[in-house]
């Protein structure tokens, strides 16, 4: 009765004596082999668990009626599963015609299949898309028997789409930005191969033209070795510490031409515990130079200000470039740092200047040294860009506060 109950302990009886004798070793030896059984599913179940818990991949093992028997924790996360899916159909789960379609010839031919799937997640924020590659196999007792289940594995490729699509988007823009002024010199060449030689004048801005496209394509091949070599982190930065009101006053003298064009107007104020940061002096000013140019090649109007200031925010010092230009849309702002992002698709770069690279080499510097970069943009209202840099405390009398008064040069 014990033994029928599922009380796989040794059973112990009185008499020793004819039958029953024999009867009492027979009950104890299927006892002590239903505690075996007991003990080996316990510890195979307990072995399953372990591997499946462990697994990065997602895992369904279903009947044959595609009822689902087990998942793991990982399946779960992957498709934001709130509630156990355990004992429901694939379909239901899924949702996915080509998902049932595998499994149900891989239970009919026994035959493991290899599929792609985009899987609908639930998330925070609504909806989002994954994309799983699913192997699917059937569970056989033997190796001519018809399946009785299938286990289905996931395979979380998101990430892969994710850089295989960047990679196509980076091969296009580069090939877009390329072809524009390799287009205008073959032109101009073909021209004056053709006899426009004769005509100095014209031969004169053609060559004029030529050597500013072929100026953009040297800027382009050397702010796309720049951001390369930050990527992959084989530029070696050169800390020192740095006076931050400093470098920035050298930048200024540097793109004051520009400056003055477009009528702009430059102020900085400097917190004294704010001034000073260990940091790639080069890299750095090359940060500013990248910020101020972004903010004057994207003015709309005549007249633009901009300003620069800090503030020490302990560990870290956090210095803002605002401008009061035309802003940018929201549902650009996630992706201004990207590669040959253009805010305004209907406007060519070539007019606008710069190389499209420009804000992605300032965050990968700003990256680089530990620091960190972000954007706040009301459009019509200017935007701000707000770096943070670890800080090196310097004593100071009082803040600095500068205005950058731009006047023509003579050339």
């Amino acid at each position: 009765r014990r033994l029928a109950q599922g009380d796989f302990r040794p059973v112990l009886l009185s008499s020793h004596q004819g039958l029953l004798q024999e009867t009492y070793a027979d009950v104890r030896r299927i006892s002590e082999l239903l505690q075996q059984l007991d003990q080996q599913i316990a510890a195979e179940g307990f072995s399953l668990k372990a591997i499946l818990s462990s697994m990065v991949e997602g895992v369904v093992i279903t009947d044959r009626a595609q009822r689902i028997r087990l998942v793991n924790e990982s399946l779960e996360r992957m498709l934001g599963l709130k509630q156990s899916p355990v004992n429901r159909t694939i379909i239901e789960v899924f949702l996915n015609p080509e998902l049932q379609q595998a499994i149900e010839k891989t239970l009919f031919d026994g035959v493991a299949r290899t599929i792609e799937l985009p899987l609908v997640v639930a998330t925070r924020e609504g909806y989002a898309t994954k994309h799983a590659e699913v192997y699917v196999s059937g569970l056989t007792p033997g190796r001519k028997a018809r399946p009785l289940g299938a286990v289905i594995v996931f395979h979380d490729v998101t990430r892969v789409k994710d850089l295989e699509e960047v990679r196509r988007e980076f091969v296009a823009n580069v090939s877009h930005e390329f072809r524009t002024p390799l287009a205008i010199i073959n032109g101009y060449v073909e021209m004056l191969l053709d006899g426009a030689l004769d005509d100095r004048a014209t031969t004169e801005a053609w060559l004029k033209a030529m050597a500013k496209n072929g100026q953009r394509l040297s800027l382009l091949i050397e702010d796309l070795l720049t951001l390369s070599h930050l990527e992959d982190r084989s530029v070696q930065l050169n800390f020192a510490n740095v006076d931050l009101p400093l470098l920035l006053d050298g930048v200024v003298e540097r793109i004051a031409p520009a400056i003055f064009e477009r009528h702009a107007r430059v102020t900085s104020a400097w917190d004294p515990d704010a001034s000073f940061a260990d940091v790639d002096p080069n890299r750095i000013e090359q940060v500013f130079e990248n910020l101020l140019e972004n903010s004057l090649r994207h003015a709309t109007s005549d007249e633009i200000a901009i300003r620069v200031k800090s503030r020490r925010v302990d560990p870290e010092i956090e210095i803002v470039f605002s401008d009061d230009g035309p802003g940018i849309p929201y549902n650009d702002q996630a992706h201004i740092f990207e590669r040959f992002y253009r805010v305004h698709k209907d406007r060519s770069r070539s007019r606008r200047g710069g190389t499209g690279l420009g804000l992605a080499i300032v965050k990968h510097i700003i990256l680089a040294h530990g620091g960190s970069i972000t954007v706040e943009s009301v459009p019509g209202q200017g935007t701000s860009f707000i770096i943070r840099l670890p800080a090196t405390r310097r004593p100071a009398a009082k803040s600095q506060e500068t205005i950058y008064q731009m006047q023509k040069r003579s050339v």
